[in-house]
């Protein structure tokens, strides 16, 4: 008997806070949509089917608990502002009983519903079901395809067809992106965006992830945004990082950042007894300095690429910028995707990082010799491996 009114207790707090979480997220979607809807009642429902709905005339909306408790809340705040869209025609478009027509269309891309979310909420059961859609063309397979099998000769243990083999990718991609980005792509062959989240389950992005995910933006034609996602059993936020991109990159992308946190973690295990100090300060500048010393290596690549692939590469190079970074700010498609998913994204600056001067200048030395390869042994839950979708 205590037993059950403890779960009891537990279940109605959860409840709360869920319904609590709920609310700040719909005044959060306002916000970042510059929508300005009144704050409705919430409730949570104990369908299982019906994942969400709203109720005009007493301006309910209400959520399935069986959605907050098997879905991951990326999840639920896409079912989320499938609602809010129904409310957008009752309450901008007077329209309480739209459908899922072209104004429920409207309100939905008003609200950056993507597909496959601006369905009928009684589809979504089957939709979240679905294996995910990838986005890639015929074509965009085949450069996964041949990155992936150039990747697999990278990790050969001779070191110069490795290194050749890592830097024939990267000249790949490169390539294939100049095309994408100038938008010359034969037809039927370009690609669409597609979004990844990487979960930290952290509190906070240390400097060395945040160093990653430049690699990731300057080499490997991707947008990186950092921001922070609920979690309902935990009842709690932590931070993640999503990478946007074309559907050939970023699988590469993703693969890169395990591949790169893996690799840290094992040159850190193998030389950490050389190095006195404060153990969290040298590891930190052991990790900066090695991918300070990656990124030399691929800022080097792409200085070294053929000179008549196109007049963008001499340009990147002309004015400073890397050669990723360039070509994903000239990506019509990407900037388009970017802004539909984020219209209010804030670039902001870090300050210095403090760091050892030894270890992180040895490990640039290192770094110069990490090779990027196809294996990864990720011990990780929830990794998706996008590399091997093919």
């Amino acid at each position: 008997m205590q037993q059950n009114m403890t779960n009891i207790r537990v279940a109605e707090s959860a409840r709360q806070v869920w319904l609590e979480q709920l609310v700040h997220e719909f005044r959060n979607i306002c916000w970042h949509y510059r929508v300005q809807l009144r704050t409705p009642i919430f409730e949570l429902s104990a369908a299982q089917q019906q994942l969400g709905c709203w109720v005009p005339d007493q301006r309910i909306i209400r959520i399935s608990r069986h959605l907050i408790t098997s879905s991951s809340w990326d999840v639920v705040l896409m079912v989320l502002k499938h609602e809010m869209a129904h409310q957008v025609c009752s309450e901008y478009f007077g329209l309480p009983s739209a459908g899922h027509g072209k104004e429920f269309q409207d309100a939905c891309q008003l609200l950056g519903v993507p597909s496959p979310y601006n369905r009928s909420t009684g589809d979504l059961p089957d939709v979240l079901a679905e294996p995910a859609k990838d986005g890639k063309t015929e074509a965009g397979r085949n450069i996964i395809r041949r990155v992936n099998k150039l990747l697999a000769l990278a990790g050969s243990e001779n070191e110069h067809e490795a290194a050749l083999a890592m830097q024939r990718a990267t000249e790949l991609l490169h390539r294939h992106n100049l095309e994408m980005s100038a938008g010359d792509n034969p037809a039927g062959t370009s690609s669409g965006c597609v979004r990844l989240l990487i979960r930290t389950g952290k509190k906070q992005i240390p400097s060395w992830r945040k160093a990653i995910c430049r690699i990731l933006k300057n080499y490997f034609f991707v947008e990186v945004i950092f921001s922070s996602l609920y979690d309902a059993q935990r009842r709690d936020s932590y931070k993640t990082i999503e990478l946007l991109g074309r559907s050939e990159n970023v699988p590469v992308a993703e693969h890169c950042y395990y591949f790169l946190e893996q690799r840290l973690e094992c040159l850190w295990e193998k030389n950490r007894q050389r190095f006195k100090g404060n153990t969290r300060t040298v590891k930190k500048s052991y990790y900066l300095g090695l991918l300070e010393g990656f990124a030399r290596k691929l800022a080097e690549q792409a200085q070294n690429m053929p000179q008549g692939q196109t007049q963008q590469k001499r340009e990147t190079i002309k004015g400073g910028e890397t050669a990723g970074a360039l070509i994903v700010s000239r990506d019509n498609l990407l900037r388009e995707f970017v802004g539909f998913h984020f219209p209010r994204l804030r670039i902001r600056t870090t300050g210095a990082v403090r760091i050892d001067t030894r270890p992180y200048e040895d490990a640039v030395v290192a770094g110069k010799n990490i090779v990027l390869h196809r294996s990864v042994t990720d011990k990780k839950e929830g990794v998706r491996g996008m590399l091997n979708d093919f």
